[in-house]
């Protein structure tokens, strides 16, 4: 409860002083007599509210809240203390989760952090907290999945500032921070909520209406229009991770059958109305994709949009081959192939985008890997599906190996959390066909080694990311059945 007081406050009420600053002097960050109601609010003419000293963290006030964005930014500071820690919490989101989940414009937020610090909207104040849950080092508070008492604080205020403000789009970029880092930390059913209120708010944007993303649309707000394409390209994104990962439990994706991409354009095709900067594209030879400045909308790049359409692609033809509409085998491999090799070849100013080379490289493996089940075991010598098949196999298996081992070579790695859930599931990935296929078709003589390797990478991750302990656990269910079968 909290106690909102007049002049004619009574004896009682002056007896029992609170031991904290009122809500309003907090938020300010004001010195705060504490009276009933204190001096600067008596003087402001503002209610005075005090949390109650029996309050649990952020669930006591907020059936009393009359202020949200005072509520908001009080819970952001009971968890991050002042202004320099929640811009350290900021600064270590952009520069790690950010460099591979780009769905924030740095700078448009940091200056609102900035400017608005005295009177910050309950939406940026969720945001922060939000950044500041998937941010967290793994020294710093590790997350225990529901034990988490941060990650109940944010999903709690996040719920109430829902409640209480207008849909707008910084209210999804938090709740798809949220969905992200609920697939990472294995809360999967949690995961399948948050993202089907993201998908809820992107309907009622109007963004699955054609006439919402017509020529001159583009032409008028083109940076609106970009990152809106990202966001929706980003939940597509974790839908596609969220049923890929997490096979035995059938979550059914949000996105099928949704917003093809000749409804919402991918994000490069709105570079072309930023003359200042050099536009997105694939280049020559050896020059990948460009990223002319990720601190602003119009220079972000995200081929993670490319990614997950060509991954929900595939596991769309997987699960009815007969759908209409979708690519030929063929054609599709050959595509997420030259889309993984373009993003490989290229350095990025927030460094190698290994979220959209790993989730091609889920998407090719579960494409060609049921090429290596025909036959019997042995390589075959023409050109059928199986021996295309073994070769896009053996080359994935081999460059995600010798990816994560130059990623765990880097000092700051894992503390910045430059490694990404969808890289801990390409490497499980990888390493369960080494293990069943090794030695045999894929004729891999260092196959176990690279196992090994692997699990190790692995185990590394989990300490970021609790999901990599689930996919490290079957790495070693599946080399212990292997080892067990060799035995007999």
């Amino acid at each position: 409860m909290s106690a909102s007081s007049s002049p004619a406050s009574s004896p009682q009420s002056r007896a029992a002083k609170p031991q904290h600053s009122c809500l309003e002097c907090k938020r300010l960050k004001r010195g705060c007599d504490k009276g009933f109601p204190c001096g600067k609010c008596a003087k402001a003419n503002r209610t005075c509210e005090y949390k109650d000293s029996s309050d649990d963290g952020v669930f006591g006030p907020i059936s009393s809240a009359k202020d949200i964005h005072s509520l908001a930014f009080g819970t952001l500071l009971d968890i991050l203390v002042n202004k320099p820690r929640v811009k350290e919490a900021v600064s270590l989101y952009f520069n790690g989760v950010n460099t591979w989940f780009t769905v924030i414009e740095r700078a448009n937020f940091e200056r609102q952090l900035e400017t608005s610090w005295d009177n910050l909207p309950a939406e940026a104040s969720a945001m922060a907290l939000c950044m500041a849950l998937i941010a967290r080092p793994p020294n710093q508070k590790p997350s225990r999945g529901m034990g988490d008492t941060v990650y109940h604080s944010t999903k709690a205020i996040l719920s109430l500032i829902q409640s209480k403000v207008p849909m707008s789009v910084q209210l999804l970029q938090a709740e798809l921070l949220v969905a992200m880092y609920e697939f990472s930390q294995s809360m999967p059913q949690q995961a399948y909520l948050s993202l089907g209120r993201c998908l809820q708010m992107t309907k009622a944007f109007g963004w699955h209406n054609g006439t919402f993303w017509t020529a001159a649309q583009q032409a008028s707000m083109p940076m609106e229009l970009k990152l809106y394409s990202i966001l929706w390209w980003a939940i597509v994104y974790v839908d596609c991770l969220l049923n890929v990962g997490y096979q035995e439990q059938e979550y059914p994706m949000h996105t099928t059958g949704l917003a093809p991409v000749s409804v919402i354009p991918f994000p490069e095709a709105f570079n072309q109305y930023f003359p200042a900067t050099d536009p997105f594209q694939f280049g020559g030879q050896d020059q990948g994709f460009r990223d002319a400045n990720s601190d602003y909308i119009d220079g972000i790049v995200f081929p993670e949009a490319t990614s997950a359409w060509y991954l929900s692609n595939v596991l769309q033809q997987l699960s009815n081959p007969a759908l209409p509409g979708t690519l030929d085998h063929k054609a599709l491999s050959d595509m997420i192939w030259r889309h993984a090799k373009d993003i490989a070849s290229a350095k990025w100013r927030a460094g190698d985008r290994h979220a959209a080379i790993a989730t091609d490289f889920v998407a090719l493996m579960k494409l060609n890997h049921l090429g290596l089940f025909s036959g019997n075991g042995a390589m075959p010598n023409d050109n059928s599906t199986q021996t295309q098949a073994v070769r896009v196999i053996r080359i994935l298996t081999h460059t995600i190996h010798g990816k994560a081992n130059k990623i765990a070579e880097s000092e700051d790695w894992l503390s910045m959390g430059i490694v990404d859930p969808s890289w801990a599931l390409a490497m499980c990935y990888a390493s369960t066909l080494l293990i069943s296929h090794g030695d045999n078709v894929l004729q891999d003589a260092g196959c176990f080694q690279k196992v090994a390797s692997l699990r190790v990478i692995l185990d590394k991750v989990s300490k970021r990311w609790k999901i990599a302990e689930k996919y490290c656990e079957m790495v070693k269910i599946a080399l212990d059945t292997r080892l067990t079968a060799y035995a007999r």
